[in-house]
């Protein structure tokens, strides 16, 4: 009986300090928690460290931000040196979702979940076996005949894994933030401020003027000013178009300035080291109409975004003598989402950008078949 309560107590301690790991453990995301007990029950296997391990007959893999939180876990299925020399959103996702499916034991299926999500998955050299024994035995291996392929029509990912030109494991899905990252709108939406607050934005630089075998593209544009034609989003007036004007010694420097207060508000937006001394008041816009306010630098903002990915287009409503209202679309063309501003400036700021606030009002992490509603 001795024996048996002396058991029973190192057991105890032993749950107590499992318990203990995992609440002291941060994780990016719920999902990645869930997913972390998922393994610790089905294989007794440690997620809260960054490392790898034999899980059957592949590798479960575990990374670790700058933070020191989890924030990957999957099967091991693409080598380091391809995510590093071709980054794509894909490796992750792909890799998390394979260890999502395998140990799914309860509804929906696998079969259904793939279903629910949009997800095809094939083995086409393994034909008619069960998706999790699929997922478990003949996930492919990569060598010197091994060869990657990564598609996109701008709606979804089509990932082939190939073995002298016979195809082993196909992959096709959409191009969603939430599926990619395994995190639901509100997670995402809340974790931005926190994610510009440990952003370390680039020192400002001054902007240099056009190189001149770029000053050739220039057009004639209204007030003097010549444009450097860019790209349009959704619509013709939401642009990337930057203004430049020609100073005596024959360069081409940005506009800014109160005489071309359009064309400044564009570049303002376009080229982020104009917005060093700017302050952005933000309201941002949350899901069940809530709204969180903050002030930050404009430089570090846009700086930020351009880190995700984003793709900068700007579009002017209204220019008077006293302020310039407009829409800044940041689109992320690789995770299927945009941060959608609306913009309010007293010309004032074209002239002493420290003494005027921009009036920033913010809708993140928009999917981008609502942009159009939005614009």
């Amino acid at each position: 009986m001795k024996l048996i309560r002396t058991y029973l107590t190192l057991a105890g301690l032993y749950l107590g300090i499992l318990t203990l790991t995992a609440q002291t453990t941060r994780y990016a995301n719920r999902n990645l928690q869930q997913l972390a007990a998922q393994v610790q029950a089905e294989c007794g296997m440690d997620c809260t460290r960054p490392g790898t391990a034999p899980f059957g007959q592949n590798r479960l893999v575990v990374t670790q931000d700058s933070l020191g939180r989890i924030d990957h876990i999957g099967l091991a299925l693409f080598p380091e040196t391809i995510a590093r020399e071709n980054p794509s959103p894909v490796y992750r996702f792909v890799e998390r979702y394979l260890l999502e499916l395998y140990l799914r034991r309860e509804l929906p299926t696998p079969e259904q979940r793939l279903q629910e999500d949009r997800v095809t998955l094939r083995f086409p050299a393994h034909a008619g076996n069960s998706l999790r024994d699929d997922i478990a035995r003949h996930l492919p291996r990569f060598d010197d005949r091994t060869s990657l392929l990564v598609l996109t029509d701008n709606h979804r990912y089509t990932v082939s894994i190939y073995r002298e030109r016979k195809a082993l494991f196909v992959m096709r899905f959409p191009i969603r933030y939430e599926l990619l990252w395994g995190m639901n709108k509100v997670e995402v939406e809340n974790g931005l401020y926190e994610s510009l607050l440990r952003y370390q934005s680039p020192h400002p630089k001054p902007v240099p003027p056009l190189a001149a075998d770029v000053q050739t593209a220039l057009r004639p544009a209204e007030d003097g000013c010549l444009m450097l034609p860019g790209d349009s989003y959704v619509i013709a007036s939401v642009n990337s178009n930057r203004y430049y004007l020609e100073a005596p010694d024959g360069s081409c420097r940005p506009v800014f300035g109160p005489d071309h207060a359009e064309a400044s508000m564009r570049n303002l937006f376009l080229l982020p080291d104009l917005a060093a001394d700017v302050t952005a008041t933000v309201t941002q816009r949350l899901y069940g109409r809530r709204t969180r306010e903050f002030d930050v630098s404009l430089h570090h903002l846009l700086s930020f975004c351009r880190t995700e990915g984003c793709e900068t287009y700007v579009g002017i409503e209204t220019c008077t003598e006293e302020r310039v209202t407009g829409t800044v679309v940041l689109l992320n063309p690789s995770y299927g989402y945009c941060h959608q501003l609306y913009f309010e400036a007293d010309i004032g700021l074209l002239e002493h950008p420290d003494r005027h606030p921009l009036r920033l009002e913010l809708y993140a992490y928009v999917p981008t078949h609502n942009i159009g509603k939005l614009i």
